[in-house]
């Protein structure tokens, strides 16, 4: 089964979610959305490492239904919120108990330090928001095994195959909290096709070494006859006219060159306006947009400059949610550039924009946030 769990769990929390958690947790919904977008990878990759294993599996099966999750509450995720916050308290009760130290054991406190650090939220926040995620994105998943029919041998096929959906969304920092010593590392773990060519490979090196032994000690044993011969005769020749047999001068030791250093990577190029883009419906920074606004962040604290920040967006459907949209794209990227080390006074919010589509304009030119000189 090929399913991209990162990008269904993020359609059933749906795209009101940062605004409703940003509120629960009484912070901006910008800095939510960009602590959103570090943790969900992180979940969902953590959730992926415990159950690449069919018996991986059946213990996350057994977790999932222990802690007795109910799979209609996605259906309103706005109701959790409502009604004094009790949906919500029990979830965070189902997180803090079982769910988080189930999933995540002694990391959970690097992961929150991590998350604190990577969106500029509030550790009380950052653990509030883990002990929230973790039950939500487990509720979602144990509909999805409920809807597809799937055991533990194809829960774990499922989640083994997640690698190339996550390449490029994992934080480094949050990798890092859980042990890895990169992204990279952390999708290594997860087996599928990449192990197996791995494997792969090193069975073909092992067996291209054993066969090049092999063929080396053949040659050897069928001309060894022959050099123990020339040996005796030269021995027997050198002892009857009366010489020694010289002994080689030992060679030279070789000359140890010093391997040549590494060429630094090259620094991304960037010119302002600076453009990060965004998927559709979404206010999460991806990994080029987070490429994107770490250049610009250099840029404007080398330069000393002042920055705007504008979200665009188009008049198709609901004007307002696109407005609204646009305007959460352009908070999370001021958070983002404040997390990089911009001074707040160096970035100024402006209205959002619109974008004909058909008249010079693009659907990908109305999910972008432009970064531009003041």
């Amino acid at each position: 089964m090929n399913a991209n769990l990162l990008s269904l769990a993020q359609d059933a929390l749906g795209s009101d979610f940062s605004k409703l958690a940003g509120q629960f947790l009484g912070e901006s919904q910008g800095s939510t959305q960009t602590a959103l977008s570090s943790l969900l990878p992180a979940v969902i990759g953590g959730i992926a490492q415990k159950g690449a294993t069919p018996q991986g599996a059946s213990g996350l099966i057994s977790l999932i239904n222990g802690a007795n999750l109910d799979v209609a509450s996605l259906g309103n995720i706005a109701g959790l919120f409502g009604g004094g916050g009790s949906g919500v308290n029990a979830l965070l009760k189902a997180g803090t108990s079982s769910l988080v130290p189930g999933l995540f054991g002694d990391k959970a406190g690097a992961l929150v330090n991590a998350l604190s650090s990577a969106s500029g939220i509030k550790s009380s926040s950052a653990t509030n928001l883990l002990a929230l995620i973790v039950p939500l994105v487990l509720t979602f998943l144990k509909k999805f095994m409920g809807d597809k029919g799937l055991n533990a041998n194809s829960l774990s096929s499922l989640l083994s195959s997640q690698g190339p959906n996550l390449q490029g969304m994992l934080d480094s920092r949050m990798s890092s909290a859980l042990g890895f010593a990169s992204p990279a590392a952390f999708l290594s773990g997860l087996g599928g096709q990449a192990a197996d060519m791995a494997r792969g490979a090193g069975a073909a090196v092992a067996g291209g070494a054993a066969a090049a032994t092999t063929a080396t000690k053949s040659g050897l044993m069928r001309w060894l006859p022959w050099i123990i011969g020339a040996a005796v005769l030269l021995f027997l020749w050198n002892l009857l006219s009366g010489r020694s047999t010289p002994t080689p001068a030992p060679a030279p030791p070789a000359a140890v060159t010093a391997p040549a250093p590494a060429p630094a990577p090259a620094a991304m190029a960037l010119s302002l306006p600076a453009k990060v883009y965004f998927e559709v419906g979404s206010a999460a920074i991806g990994a080029d947009g987070s490429n994107t606004i770490g250049a610009a962040a250099d840029m404007i604290k080398k330069d000393g400059l002042k920055v705007a920040v504008t979200g665009y967006t188009d008049k198709t459907g609901d004007v307002a949610k696109n407005e609204e949209l646009a305007k959460s794209r352009a908070a999370a990227v001021r958070d983002a550039l404040k997390a990089a080390g911009v001074a707040e006074t160096s970035v100024e919010m402006k209205p959002p924009m619109f974008v004909e589509i058909g008249a010079g304009g693009s659907d990908a030119e109305a999910r972008r946030v432009e970064i531009n000189k003041q």
